[in-house]
């Protein structure tokens, strides 16, 4: 028995030996991330779209690249256009940031892509649905599904009022998607940005186009009803009491800081509807 123990401790060490004898494997370096000629849009998406909507920093090449994100529905083959650094970067970027709804729009860099410094002016745009936008979108299944025998504008309506339900406004106050729709207590305190970023996730879970508008010191939502873009304040309509600003054609509390952004995603949303 002792012979044994002994033997089996002799094969271990050897074992032992033979494996740090051998050297290990250097892991695959990865692939440097190359842009392509099928990295552009495959399609010329602008021809659909208003030609005023096309000047300064928002391009056709522009709206070719975010259209052929939106239209695939998917990050895994971005197609880039060109957009320089500075004044027209943060114009780009402000752009995106004001279409997200379910879908989060990004400046998509490719994680292999180690030489990006050669590529500053390249822009490509993502669309992914951030992991914690789950639960809300499981939360707030209940009223898409009940209302989806109603029209869009019907809808738009309905979103109004179950917002106004869930959040009480109140200057400099945030209540984020994954606080405003999940269970809780009472309404959440907010200010208008919040209630405009609750209609865009509730439009959009609807398939029904929506973004955001800002002067300087508010915010707002376009939704796209009955063949046009029409304007609903949500935060408005809960501190009067009354849906003042739900769905009109024309909204004057404030002006529009990026008008030119706003015709430009009116097409990108819906293209041809500013003809």
């Amino acid at each position: 028995m002792k012979s044994k123990k002994i033997l089996s401790l002799l094969l271990a060490g050897t074992m032992t030996a033979a494996l740090l004898a051998v050297p290990a494997q250097a892991a695959e370096a990865p692939q440097p991330y190359t842009i392509q000629a099928t990295h552009w849009s495959r399609e010329d998406f602008s021809q659909e779209a208003s030609p005023e909507v096309f000047a300064g920093a928002y391009s056709r090449e522009l709206y070719n690249a975010i259209r052929q994100t939106m239209v695939d529905g998917t990050s895994e083959n971005p197609a880039y256009t060109m957009v320089s650094k500075g004044d027209d970067y943060s114009a780009v970027k402000n752009l995106i940031g004001r279409m997200e709804g379910v879908l989060r729009y990004e400046h998509h860099v490719p994680r292999n892509f180690t030489d990006y410094w050669r590529y500053l002016d390249y822009f490509a745009v993502s669309a992914e649905m951030p992991e914690n936008y789950q639960a809300p979108l499981d939360f707030v299944q209940p009223v898409i599904e009940g209302t989806a025998e109603m029209t869009d504008r019907e809808r738009v309506e309905a979103f109004n009022d179950y917002i106004r339900t869930l959040l009480a406004y109140q200057k400099g106050k945030t209540a984020g998607i994954t606080q405003t729709f999940a269970p809780h207590t009472g309404e959440l305190k907010a200010a208008c940005g919040s209630y405009a970023r609750a209609m865009k996730f509730l439009c959009t879970a609807a398939d029904i186009p929506c973004f955001t508008v800002s002067s300087k010191t508010h915010t707002w939502n376009l939704v796209y009803v009955d063949g046009q873009w029409l304007h609903v304040d949500v935060s408005a309509n809960d501190l009067s009491g009354r849906n003042g600003v739900l769905l009109v054609e024309s909204y004057q509390t404030g002006k529009d800081q990026a008008p030119e952004a706003t015709a430009f995603l009116k097409e990108l949303f819906v293209p041809g509807s500013t003809k």
